[in-house]
């Protein structure tokens, strides 16, 4: 019965999915873009990229910026929705295996937080998103990607 009545609202679902993934993280790429945030903006990101051991730290920091602000804003609107999902999967998988499982050596749920839970929940989300494209309730310009 209640497949009945909510499976024709599910494209309501994906938007939901797609707005709630693209706040989250335009908060936590607008500091990577601000150089007066903690986090130093571009300078910051390149320098923790580089302690990390990330190829072309300098780069990859613009793409992960932009990937989490510029796309997460599309993310919400609709178009690219595959595209972006992709890459924040593997921002997320790079997240896990480099900065939490890797430098951090944290367990999957901490006592006082700094597991990698969030992030694993993140990467779920993602590739959801991934999988499913925007759904119906989106720009329609590029939607397929």
């Amino acid at each position: 019965m209640l497949a009945d009545i909510l499976s024709p609202l599910s494209d309501w679902g994906l938007l939901i999915l797609r707005v709630a993934l693209g706040i989250i993280f335009i908060v936590h790429g607008w500091p990577k873009l601000n150089p007066k945030s903690p986090m130093k903006g571009i300078a910051g990101v390149t320098g923790f990229l580089a302690q990390l051991k990330i190829p072309a730290p300098a780069l990859f920091a613009w793409v992960l910026a932009l990937v989490e602000t510029v796309g997460s804003l599309l993310l919400i609107l609709g178009p690219f929705t595959r595209l972006i999902a992709l890459g924040l999967a593997i921002d997320m998988l790079v997240a896990i295996q480099r900065v939490k499982r890797g430098m951090a050596k944290a367990p999957f749920v901490a006592p006082q937080g700094g597991g990698w839970e969030f992030e694993f929940a993140l990467l779920a989300a993602a590739l959801a998103l991934l999988f499913t494209g925007p759904g119906s309730i989106a720009l329609r310009w590029a939607a397929n990607w």
